[in-house]
């Protein structure tokens, strides 16, 4: 069996992510969505886990996706800007137990220079599959910060139509709870 990973923080999810999704329902038996940054709530991490999950379940029946994934939640080992090879063998063997199979194929949309530290060279050689969809290739190239930043302005001008472009129904849906978490961590 094919397995495919993807960490996010889905800070909300958003067309990227759902870009990424798409490709690795398509080329693997089974997808592992890691909800990253599961014990934050702060500036950076605005949007608590439980609507983060709900969000992208809605999601993936929007999409028609919802037979081959799993959705786990994954805290941070240490920080979020951890990216040592303690974290690498932290997340590896956080996939390893939950999918009870030792390779998979992790998809991305940026920081290869970063992933790649993640992992010691024998885990990328023998167990670990690296696919990047360039962010910029992806999606105009959304970033969840772009759509942190349209849901606090999504009634000025065009913000509205470029958040219904940009995210699923799910997110757009949930407009105003958001743009309150997000002002609420603005200080934090």
């Amino acid at each position: 069996m094919r397995y495919g990973v993807i960490l996010a923080r889905f800070q909300p999810v958003h067309s990227g992510h759902l870009a990424l999704i798409i490709k690795a329902c398509q080329e693997n038996d089974r997808v592992l969505l890691l909800v990253g940054s599961a014990d934050k709530f702060n500036a950076r991490n605005p949007i608590p886990l439980n609507l983060r999950v709900d969000m992208l379940k809605e999601a993936l029946v929007e999409y028609n996706l919802p037979d081959v994934i799993t959705i786990k939640p994954l805290n941070d080992l240490t920080s979020e800007s951890d990216n040592s090879i303690d974290w690498g063998f932290y997340l590896y063997s956080t996939v390893v137990d939950e999918i009870k199979d030792s390779a998979f194929t992790m998809y991305y949309s940026d920081g290869f220079e970063i992933i790649t530290t993640w992992f010691p060279g024998f885990i990328l050689r023998n167990y670990v599959s690296l696919v990047l969809l360039a962010r910029g290739k992806v999606e105009k190239g959304v970033s969840a910060t772009q759509v942190r930043n349209l849901l606090l302005n999504f009634e000025v001008g065009d913000n509205l139509k470029e958040l219904t472009d940009n995210t699923p129904q799910s997110v757009v849906d949930r407009k105003e709870i958001l743009r309150t978490f997000i002002n609420i961590n603005k200080e934090r």
